[in-house]
């Protein structure tokens, strides 16, 4: 048994973790333990491409939503056959772990090699992004967000926050409301349209964004669809009244609040409207996001949907 831990160990945050997780694989007989780290963004993808086409039973992103992120797009990009890929694990240690919620993972080493040494797995479904003007591809394991989380994404991305992941979630949301103008947009699926100002809109695999915001209660991993949710011309104040039900994934009841299924979704805009993906910035529409049903092989409680 092969097992490649792929490591995001930004400013040495993981010092006392890392060591206790090599003591527990080599206490428990897990198997073959290689432990790469990354130096840089997007290195993550490299390192997994790597991985996967040098040959491994298990991958485990160790770190956060944007780390796994970036290994299932690397796993991707080899040349393996999809029928060869490694089962992908987690060991939630990022600034968010919103994905985490969903999959009902937490960060405890003992349940992480329980689950690879018992070979619990479940199929789950993927996200595929093609954006239009460049034809590049971006797969996502949790949400695709279009309007106001892109520049969330984009902001996150420069800042640092001695508050914690929390507050600095919060800021960057609010700061976006009161500086974004929101953008025409129209979504189509097979079966429903929808048009208008669009303040954000998530197209969802799992539940959670935004630093624990259940923004699709209704999402599953394993159902070969996304849960579409849509905040079309929301004013910050019906939003902030709203938030404590948005943590507790209550549906929000307003006529710019509308939820929606779909397996593949076209946006367009004429306005420069932004889509990230996992809250990694990926483009501008317009682009399609379409689902890949049961594409992985996840390390995952057995009664998670």
């Amino acid at each position: 048994m092969n097992i490649v831990f792929v490591v995001n160990n930004k400013n040495n945050r993981l010092a006392k973790v890392l060591p206790r997780l090599d003591q527990y694989c080599q206490q428990t007989n897990t198997g073959s333990v290689q432990f790469i780290s990354t130096l840089r963004k997007k290195h993550a993808i490299e390192l997994a491409k790597q991985a996967t086409e040098n040959g491994c039973d298990y991958m485990v992103a160790v770190g956060g939503d944007g780390t796994l992120h970036e290994v299932i797009n690397g796993m991707l990009q080899s040349n393996i056959p999809a029928n060869e890929y490694p089962a992908i694990g987690l060991l939630p240690f990022g600034s968010a772990n919103d994905f985490a919620r969903t999959a009902r993972i937490s960060n405890s080493i003992e349940e992480l090699i329980a689950l690879i040494q018992s070979n619990t797995t479940q199929k789950i479904d993927l996200g595929k992004i093609i954006i239009q003007q460049t034809q590049e591809t971006r797969h996502f394991i949790n949400i695709a967000g279009v309007g106001l989380g892109s520049e969330v994404a984009q902001n996150l991305e420069q800042s640092s926050s001695m508050l914690g992941p929390g507050f600095n979630y919060f800021k960057h949301i609010i700061k976006g409301f009161l500086s974004y103008v929101k953008k025409e947009v129209s979504c189509t699926s097979n079966t429903w349209q929808w048009k208008g100002k669009l303040l954000q809109m998530a197209v969802a695999n799992g539940r959670y964004f935004g630093n624990d915001i259940c923004i699709a209660p209704d999402a599953k991993l394993t159902d070969g669809q996304f849960q579409v949710t849509i905040f079309g011309d929301l004013s910050i104040w019906d939003y902030l009244k709203n938030l404590g039900n948005l943590k507790k994934g209550v549906k929000i009841n307003l006529p710019q609040v509308s939820y929606h299924d779909a397996n593949e979704v076209l946006l367009e805009s004429n306005d420069s409207c932004g889509i990230e993906a996992d809250g990694e910035y990926v483009g501008l529409a317009p682009a399609t996001i379409s689902v890949l049903p049961k594409a992985i092989c996840f390390l995952m409680p057995p009664d998670v949907q």
